[in-house]
């Protein structure tokens, strides 16, 4: 399972994310970052702990870990 991650700071994500998948059994098995536009995207490949393939339940329960952390981001960046 791959999930991008994009945003206007150049300030990474991957700690965050890291720390909330770990928590439900998932590892981050590749990193990629590349600038985009003054900001950064963050390219992740997922694997469960121990290696194999993350089954759906376990993909719902990851993209919920990642989208508070991506959402705060957001409303930080956001203009008020």
């Amino acid at each position: 399972m791959a999930v991008e991650i994009g945003q206007r700071s150049c300030s990474p994500l991957v700690g965050s994310v890291h720390r909330a998948l770990f928590a439900i059994g998932v590892e981050i098995s590749s990193y990629r970052a590349r600038p985009s536009g003054g900001g950064l995207v963050e390219h992740l490949v997922l694997e469960r702990q121990g290696g194999g393939r993350i089954d759906a339940a376990l993909s719902v329960k990851a993209r919920a870990a990642i989208l508070p952390i991506a959402l705060r981001v957001l409303a930080t960046e956001s203009p008020s």
